[in-house]
């Protein structure tokens, strides 16, 4: 009986850290995309000529770093 226990415990655990790496690779995935946005951004931002244009990226630019913030500290409360 008691072996039981420890087995169903055991994989409530394991489960557990399933649904966690299963966040955390959500969370590196929009990381990278985040960071291709960022990279599309700044050539934008190269590229362009419109002064409402470029006000527009670097609006876009500021957006995408907050949400890189977010994202980079959510990663690191879930993996402490």
């Amino acid at each position: 009986m008691i072996n039981l226990l420890k087995k169903l415990s055991q994989r409530k655990k394991n489960n557990l850290k399933l649904q966690d790496d299963s966040i955390n690779s959500d969370v590196k995935d929009e990381i990278r995309q985040i960071c291709l946005e960022m990279g599309k951004t700044n050539r934008w931002f190269q590229m362009e000529v419109d002064e409402d244009l470029i006000e527009a990226c670097i609006h876009q630019r500021e957006v995408l770093n907050a949400r890189y913030r977010y994202l980079i500290n959510k990663l690191k409360l879930k993996e402490t």
